[in-house]
């Protein structure tokens, strides 16, 4: 019958449509996250900022400001990316709605169609067939209760259909309204995405401006890189040394209950550890790379760079017990070294400790203020992890 058939394909229609917006949630849950991303992403470039606006009070140019001017237009070039793919989103949300909306009507204008010939049917046969007549013509009784919950099943229907067809309707404004929503949106990444652009290419012509001022005074500055590598391998030696000599102790003498319990709640808490500054950015990290400006010098790097605020302080990322205050060769600087378990943590370039060898210290408690170079205005932590003797990748153990 006209009204059976209708309220199948309604049901189908209906389906169909709930299966449109719980696709276009994905839609809008992928672009929740690169929104998401861009936002920690223009947190990052404005911290950076305000780092490079210490580099303002030295009126030489340093591979410290560069190398920071380089990281945001690395974070620029991401938010780029990022908004890029908003934008492809959005595009491929809006080709999608336009086109189910189109199906979607023209099933809705089908549906209508069906009932108003469903009425026409009824209306029509209206006086030859009067409820009561049809139903007292029954042969039986139970044919009787038939036709009567027949009437009742068709009366109920057409109610339903009626308000299905408004909710369908609904359904499709809302859609289009989210079209037009989504239409603004990208004019919006599209403004967004020139203003970043802009910035973008200003950094790069201030970098490649310090990098040629840089380059008369490549000499002096190749001296003090191996300087300061000279620095650096003294105090590895001695981290080495130190470090030794404590896994030894582990190996002669085991580790207490109480610091094999330390040892694994370390462990556990691989990627979840807290930073070792307060508010910082990543520097420069794990391993050995070409020195990004001076051609044939390498750098390597036993942990990972932090830069951070003038007056900022290092912070144990991890409950345990101070160890050692290493001086640092050649400078007045100082590296702690402070034990969990079988694991270990350094944090150099402090230049004034305010704990002391033995102390047990907390997450997150306060170790000593980290050094400010006077030449490039830089305050940077060296933040070291190792398993026994062995080196391990920090950022692979710190939250993200």
């Amino acid at each position: 019958m006209i009204w059976q058939k209708s309220y199948r394909y309604f049901i189908k229609s209906a389906l169909a449509i709930g299966f449109l917006f719980l696709t276009l949630n994905g839609f809008s849950q992928t672009r929740t996250e690169l929104d998401t991303q861009i936002v920690q992403l223009e947190k990052e470039i404005a911290y950076t900022n305000e780092l490079l606006n210490t580099t303002l009070k030295s009126r030489d140019d340093s591979y410290y400001k560069i190398e920071l001017i380089a990281r945001q237009i690395t974070r620029h070039e991401k938010v780029l990316a990022s908004i890029q793919k908003e934008i492809d989103n959005i595009n491929s949300d809006i080709e999608f709605k336009q086109l189910e909306i189109r199906k979607k009507e023209a099933e809705l204008s089908t549906l209508k169609s069906e009932y108003a010939k469903m009425i026409y049917f009824a209306n029509r046969n209206r006086g030859n067939y009067d409820k009561l007549m049809f139903i007292f013509a029954s042969k039986d009784f139970n044919q009787a209760y038939k036709r009567l919950k027949y009437f009742e099943q068709y009366s109920h229907y057409r109610k339903n259909q009626v308000n299905l067809i408004n909710e369908s309707q609904q359904v499709l404004d809302a859609a289009i309204k989210q079209l037009e929503k989504d239409r603004t949106e990208k004019l919006s990444l599209r403004l967004q995405e020139t203003q970043t652009k802009e910035k973008l290419n200003q950094q790069k012509i201030e970098q490649q401006r310090g990098l040629n001022r840089l380059k008369s005074k490549e000499k002096g500055l190749k001296s003090d890189l191996r300087k300061k590598a000279r620095q650096k391998s003294a105090l590895k030696k001695a981290i080495e040394k130190l470090i030794a000599s404590e896994a030894e102790k582990i190996k002669k003498f085991a580790l207490t209950p109480e610091e094999i319990a330390i040892s694994d709640n370390f462990e556990n808490n691989q990627g979840k550890l807290p930073w070792p500054v307060e508010r910082g950015v990543l520097f420069s990290s794990f391993g050995e790379h070409a020195h990004p400006y001076i051609k044939r010098i390498k750098i390597r790097n036993d942990g990972i760079d932090i830069a951070t605020d003038e007056g900022s302080q290092a912070r144990a990322v991890f409950d345990g017990e101070v160890r050692s205050i290493i001086s640092v060769p050649g400078t007045p600087n100082y590296a702690i070294l402070i034990k969990h378990g079988n694991y270990f943590t350094l944090y150099s370039n402090i230049s004034k400790a305010i704990v002391s060898p033995g102390q047990k210290v907390k997450a997150r408690q306060n170790l000593g203020v980290i050094y400010k170079e006077p030449s490039d205005q830089s305050t940077k932590l060296q933040f070291q992890l190792w398993k026994n003797t062995s080196k391990m990748n920090p950022i692979n153990w710190l939250s993200r």
